[in-house]
């Protein structure tokens, strides 16, 4: 009985080493590619796997397609994204939406086997998205993508998925910038844990999205003004007064930034910390099984900014 025993507790041991291994392994593989998000493309050299904004579009007293130029040709095998407002799915019909998009692609002269939509729609927008998305597939008859936030997931039923090949998981973003008391609004692992659900019934391969910015927020009386992005917390150590974490008093009226700031006002500086991106990625990986193991790191203005290497990794 002993015996079985042991032979029991080894065969349970061996089982576990190999699930460690397998998930190590899995880590190693990882490969990482980067969003551009410019209105321009100006990278002379570029190695990396790319997904370049070329449509960036808007409603306002009408439809608004502003196109990326081109001064620089792109990379072969990048994925072209096209950013849609909510605002826009809810104003314009999927037909019409697609002939203006297919008439903006067309004006390029770059080649392309994949595109991507990234729209955070809502349930007034859904039915029109989705028709958009399948109009877009058909008429284009390449492989599509498109981007989904965590509370997407989490009530999938009632916010719908995608009839698109593919997801992109947009791990930030996930609380509300100008609420004063919003501890980070570019990555809060505590507010990711609350949308960690679902992910073992969700029918689309997900791949991650993970921020490397950095960014204040400037509010007048606790409401929010600006976003400056790319500020550094060393930007903070002259006129400017520390207070509590991460939140800081301009002391006199000066431009930062090329912008006129006033005594008084407060900025939030917001950081995608190291320690934040391996908690972010330690918990998708536990979470998600249905996945592709790439990473997609927003943006590569910043890919510098760590080993992103180590860092997936996870040294």
């Amino acid at each position: 009985m002993k015996k079985k025993y042991l032979i029991l507790l080894f065969t349970i041991l061996l089982l576990l080493l190999a699930i460690l291994y397998i998930s190590k392994q899995n880590k190693n593989s990882l490969i990482y590619s980067f969003y551009h998000w410019e209105n321009s493309y100006n990278i002379k050299e570029n190695k990396e796997k790319l997904y370049i904004k070329v449509l960036d579009i808007d409603y306002s007293n009408k439809l608004e397609i502003i196109k990326t130029r081109f001064n620089v040709k792109p990379p072969k095998n990048f994925i072209p994204v096209i950013y849609i407002t909510n605002k826009t799915m809810k104003t314009v019909k999927a037909n019409k939406l697609v002939l203006k998009v297919l008439k903006a692609l067309d004006s390029y002269t770059f080649t392309y086997d994949e595109l991507q939509i990234d729209c955070d729609w809502s349930l007034n927008s859904k039915a029109n998205y989705f028709k958009f998305l399948k109009l877009l597939k058909t008429n284009l008859n390449k492989k599509l993508s498109a981007t989904i936030r965590l509370h997407q997931i989490k009530y999938y039923k009632k916010t719908g998925v995608p009839s698109v090949d593919y997801g992109l998981l947009m791990y930030y973003n996930m609380s509300y910038i100008g609420d004063y008391n919003t501890k980070n609004s570019i990555l809060d692992n505590t507010i990711a844990k609350k949308y960690q659900y679902n992910f073992d019934k969700y029918p689309l391969k997900l791949k991650l999205a993970l921020p490397l910015y950095s960014q204040a927020v400037q509010f007048r009386y606790k409401k929010p003004l600006d976003i400056f992005e790319g500020t550094v917390q060393t930007d903070f150590d002259e006129k400017f007064e520390k207070l509590k974490n991460g939140y800081f008093k301009v002391l006199q009226s000066h431009y930062f930034k090329g912008r006129y700031v006033y005594e008084g006002d407060i900025f939030r500086f917001e950081d995608s910390k190291k320690q934040d991106l391996k908690i972010a990625l330690e918990d998708f990986f536990k979470i998600s099984n249905n996945r592709f193991d790439e990473v997609v790191f927003y943006t590569i203005k910043y890919k510098n900014k760590y080993d992103l290497q180590k860092l997936l990794k996870g040294i």
